[in-house]
């Protein structure tokens, strides 16, 4: 697993060593970030069942200003850990990024930040697939107003699962297949 793009473009992560984690292949991820090109100037980010960080890393590399993980497994966040720890110590990260990595369940934390005012302007999820959480997912994201105004919810689903054009206030814009994963794109309509 490698970062595709950006200023830490070929840096390799540390994969799951343990089953049940499907990180963002390449491929996925780089086709996520050519459609998102020029979206991360300045942006804020934050990274949904993070897994390992690829998301959220890739999304440094290429210019958010800040990334908040969220991954509940504590397997998963040692290796997300371990991959932020390799940026730093690579010199990689110069310390103007902010980063910060929330050990919690997604649908506690969306909450929370609504809680504490938080906006974001893309927000990645990227839920196990056999969990079917797709339709949870949107409904805590639109109950919780955590996406910016002009923001954007990316979602990676199973090719074959069907979902509505619009759910509250965020409204399906685009529909990118790759195999068996479908990147679903949303913005709030407020």
């Amino acid at each position: 697993m490698r970062i595709t793009g950006g200023i830490y473009r070929g840096m390799k992560l540390t994969g799951p060593s343990h089953h049940g984690l499907r990180p963002a292949m390449d491929r996925i991820r780089e086709a996520l970030f050519n459609i998102l090109a020029g979206f991360f100037v300045g942006g804020s980010v934050l990274d949904l069942f993070a897994g390992s960080g690829s998301l959220g890393i890739e999304a440094l590399s290429r210019g958010a200003e800040s990334v908040l993980f969220v991954e509940k497994d504590p397997r998963s966040l040692r290796v997300l850990r371990q991959n932020l720890q390799l940026l730093q110590s690579r010199g990689e990260w110069d310390g103007t990024k902010q980063i910060q990595v929330w050990p919690g369940d997604v649908f506690q934390v969306l909450p929370r930040l609504r809680g504490e005012g938080r906006k974001f302007d893309l927000i990645l999820a990227d839920p196990p697939f056999p969990a079917d959480l797709w339709m949870k997912i949107l409904e805590t994201v639109d109950g919780s107003q955590v996406l910016a105004e002009d923001g954007l919810l990316v979602m990676q689903v199973r090719r074959d699962r069907t979902l509505p054009e619009r759910v509250g206030e965020l409204t399906r814009c685009r529909r990118r297949i790759y195999g068996e994963t479908s990147l679903e794109f949303w913005r709030c309509a407020r």
